[in-house]
């Protein structure tokens, strides 16, 4: 019989270390050896620090001290995380006074965004210090009632759609980002809708090593030009988002903008432009999560059937949304959501869970972003008007995966996938 690991969680751990190194190289060899040397100095500051701590267990009773480290270096949790704990805390009533300590290490990507929340909550200096704390507090007291959690709640994320956004942009900011609107040929008074495309240029050049088992979330920003020109006809100007991209969106209607490759893309511009556009329609990369924070709607393409339960326990996505196709290389033809499920494949988040179950992800053609941008600009007007069955095949689709996900399909808002897509692709159903 082969031999089974006493240490099934240490094994799978140890492996996907393995994976993620062997594809990105040498610089992920790098960032994970910094990793190991920096939770050996947690461990030394744990053991220092160990009165302080039995000091604020002292107290406690009276005054609550909590520590928190906000993900400051990727976009999407410096956003969502931070809204989704202010959310929470608008709903506590504390019994004792608390005193939060947050950390916003380096680096920051985004200055301005950083800014804007260092008006709203106290950003201290020293944020190691106030890591090293909240770390000794959850060892020494065995929970968690000292430290803030920024990430993973999502029963906060739900707060989104029933609360208001807590940022506020200053009359300064507002003249300042007309002056952008004008030199970007946005007139007063339009609509704009915000588009991004997710490729690994970001992750490979601001942050150290490569990502690639994250790349079956890419997608070309060629594939959204059809949409682009679709909405341009409908009255809206088209700003293609992003910071660092790999290739420029190529369009000749001057209402279609590719803000990301241009000289006006700035931190103050990226929070301005998603935080008063219309609507958002790409990729489900950090980015999108700035439009969220403002309550604006959000449709994801070429989004990860896998991780569909993510949009039910979240609940914070009410418009529709598209996925990508998943081709098994031996069976030559898509799966289903119900195959899909039935792989194993629930959850994936890294290709080599795809390479392994002999799956391809596939991704959404032109054609179909240009009808999901249609049925957005139908929903945003009120014009949208389902067509004999439509309902039936929604109904259909979300039966099936809570079948697979009960426990996900709880709570939240449940989302549409976009109508002409599940009309065209009926073998999801299967």
């Amino acid at each position: 019989m082969p031999q089974v690991s006493r240490f099934p969680k240490i094994t799978q751990f140890c492996q996907q270390q393995f994976y993620q190194i062997q594809r990105g190289g040498w610089w992920v060899f790098v960032r994970k050896l910094r990793s190991l040397l920096r939770r050996l100095s947690f461990l030394t500051g744990i053991i220092a620090t160990a009165p302080l701590v039995l000091l604020l267990v002292v107290i406690r009773p009276y005054l609550l001290v909590r520590f928190g480290r906000i993900r400051s270096e990727r976009i999407g949790h410096f956003a969502h995380d931070v809204e989704a704990y202010l959310c929470a805390l608008d709903r506590k009533k504390p019994d004792r006074h608390i005193i939060d300590i947050i950390g916003c290490p380096e680096p920051v990507c985004n200055r301005h965004l950083r800014a804007m929340w260092a008006r709203i909550i106290r950003i201290t200096p020293g944020a190691s210090l106030w890591e090293i704390l909240d770390r000794a507090c959850q060892f020494f007291t065995r929970g968690d009632a000292h430290h803030i959690q920024f990430s993973g709640r999502s029963k906060d994320y739900r707060l989104f759609p029933v609360s208001e956004s807590h940022l506020r942009f200053t009359n300064e900011e507002h003249q300042r980002g007309q002056v952008l609107l004008e030199q970007m040929g946005i007139p007063s008074g339009a609509s704009w809708i915000c588009i991004h495309n997710r490729d690994s240029a970001y992750l490979d050049k601001a942050l150290d090593g490569r990502w690639s088992y994250h790349d079956y979330r890419d997608f070309s920003a060629q594939t959204m030009t059809s949409a682009a020109e679709e909405l341009s006809s409908r009255g809206y100007y088209v700003v293609r988002m992003g910071s660092v991209v790999a290739e420029r969106l190529v369009s000749n209607n001057t209402m279609v903008i590719d803000y990301a490759s241009g000289a006006l893309r700035s931190d103050f511009a990226d929070i301005y432009l998603l935080a008063n556009c219309s609507a958002y329609i790409g990729s489900d990369s950090g980015i999108f999560s700035v439009a969220l924070i403002f309550r604006k709607p959000i449709v994801l393409i070429n989004f990860s059937a896998t991780l569909i339960s993510t949009l039910i326990r979240q609940g914070c996505y009410a418009f529709p949304f598209i996925i990508k196709h998943l081709w098994h290389k031996e069976r030559k033809r898509f799966l289903s959501i119900r195959e899909m499920f039935e792989a194993g494949l629930a959850g994936a988040s890294e290709s080599n869970r795809f390479e392994e179950a002999g799956v391809e992800p596939v991704c959404n053609t032109t054609e179909d972003i240009r009808d999901l941008a249609i049925e957005v600009d139908e929903r945003l007007k009120g014009q949208w008007q389902p067509q004999s069955g439509d309902e039936e095949l929604q109904q259909r689709f979300w039966s099936t995966v809570r079948a697979y996900a009960p426990a996900e399909s709880q709570c939240g808002i449940e989302p549409r996938i976009g109508a002409a897509f599940l009309r065209k692709h009926l073998y999801l159903l299967d």
